[in-house]
């Protein structure tokens, strides 16, 4: 196996752990956490957004949006009001109840970056990020594609 990809691999795991585990405390006294908290917050920032939408930008299948919807709308933090032109068409908003989950969502965010990039240049975290971007567009076409195709990668 290449070192590199292992250590970028690792750091990454632990990375995604450390952040569940960070969103999750910082949750806990909402029925929410790091799964829901991008939901809400998209839709706290994007309030009437289509499921089309939302599954675009956060990258998620019909499937797993589907079930957030109805997680989220069971413990009454959104509610989905249909179209008046197109009755096919869904608009999210977030219940009164949801919004003071999304500010501490915003909150911690806020703490989150901030330990995060303690120490880091700003010139650095910007090719950080400019790179995690191109990872993931990287992935992205490769997983997507590989979701259409019946047999695996290509």
């Amino acid at each position: 196996m290449n070192d590199s990809f292992s250590n970028l691999g690792r750091y990454i795991s632990i990375f995604d752990r450390l952040m569940r585990m960070y969103y999750d405390h910082g949750l806990s006294e909402f029925e929410i956490g790091w799964g829901q908290q991008f939901y809400v917050e998209y839709l706290y920032d994007h309030p009437g957004a289509s499921p089309q939408e939302m599954a675009t930008c956060i990258r998620v299948d019909k499937a797993t949006l589907t079930k957030m919807i109805k997680k989220l709308t069971e413990v009454g933090y959104i509610r989905v009001v249909g179209d008046d032109r197109d009755r096919r068409v869904k608009h999210l908003y977030l219940t009164e109840r949801a919004i003071p989950a999304a500010k501490q969502i915003k909150n911690i965010h806020a703490e989150f970056y901030n330990a995060l990039s303690s120490g880091i240049s700003p010139t650095e975290l910007a090719l950080t990020e400019q790179t995690l971007q191109h990872m993931v567009d990287n992935i992205n076409q490769k997983v997507w594609h590989r979701m259409e195709e019946p047999h695996g990668f290509r």
